[in-house]
């Protein structure tokens, strides 16, 4: 997860870096900035999921940053930091992510962490080239070789309800409905929930308990939501190369690529 920490005098900046360092774990890649041209470029070029700003910086203050970081990456979680309780109000008009007034602490920050308005997942997937789902930069390892297919499905959906039989027909290409075939799509769908839990995930996966089952695109990283949102440029080779079922999506690419 990468976060973003900036503000004009540099022992606070220290400070709060390290701080972040012990709250958010080794698994942080923190960038840091003394002021808003250094933040909006770090925004520009990194995919910053937590970005802490100091509201009283020369030039363009914190609030103004925090706009313009919305306007490049709509779903960046914004932290304000700052040593006057007067900009309350105008942070809470942002519904942005936290408040914390310094010194900052690791009992303020973990607390803001949270309550993060768009939860930071550790899972990153990979729709564009070979399909894969990854956490803490390695593929994760699920029990069944059918759960993958099944995620990039749903993932493909972009949030739609799937039906039980549309699942096994995807899966097995076949008409032919069993007992038998149900039951194992849902225990594919519970491996899915079993392999994410470890990441506090398992809600990504979603059943309304009646045969369908959904993708909450909020809580999962992923390069083609990405590429839709415009936040990606360019996609990175083919989408999910290996899936015959995904032709549709992939011409649908080729167009707006064209």
């Amino acid at each position: 997860m990468k976060c973003l920490i900036a503000d004009d005098e540099p022992l606070i900046l220290k400070d709060i870096k390290r701080t972040a360092g012990k709250v958010l774990g080794n698994g942080a890649e923190i960038f840091t900035a003394g002021n808003s041209d250094e933040a909006l470029q770090i925004i520009k070029d990194e995919d910053i999921k937590i970005a802490f700003l100091d509201i009283e910086m020369p030039y363009i203050n914190g609030l103004e940053v925090a706009k313009k970081i919305l306007d490049i990456r709509p779903k960046t979680n914004i932290i304000f930091v700052t040593g006057h309780g007067k900009y309350a109000l105008d942070v809470l008009e942002m519904y942005v992510s936290g408040f914390i007034m310094k010194p900052v602490n690791e009992k303020s920050m973990r607390k803001a962490i949270d309550n993060l308005k768009y939860p930071v997942g550790q899972i990153r997937v990979q729709c564009f080239g070979h399909f894969e789902v990854f956490a803490d930069g390695a593929p994760i390892t699920f029990k069944r070789t059918l759960c993958k297919e099944m995620l990039a499905y749903l993932i493909d959906k972009k949030g739609a309800e799937v039906s039980e039989d549309e699942i096994r027909f995807i899966l097995w290409d076949e008409d032919v409905d069993t007992e038998k075939k149900r039951r194992y799509v849902r225990n594919i769908a519970s491996d899915i929930r079993i392999a994410f839990k470890t990441y506090d995930m398992e809600n990504a996966i979603r059943n309304n308990n009646k045969g369908y089952y959904s993708i909450d695109t909020e809580l999962l990283s992923c390069d083609y939501y990405d590429y839709l949102s415009g936040i990606i440029e360019k996609p990175n080779g083919s989408y999910m190369e290996q899936y015959v079922w995904a032709e549709e999506t992939r011409a649908d690419l080729n167009q707006k690529k064209n």
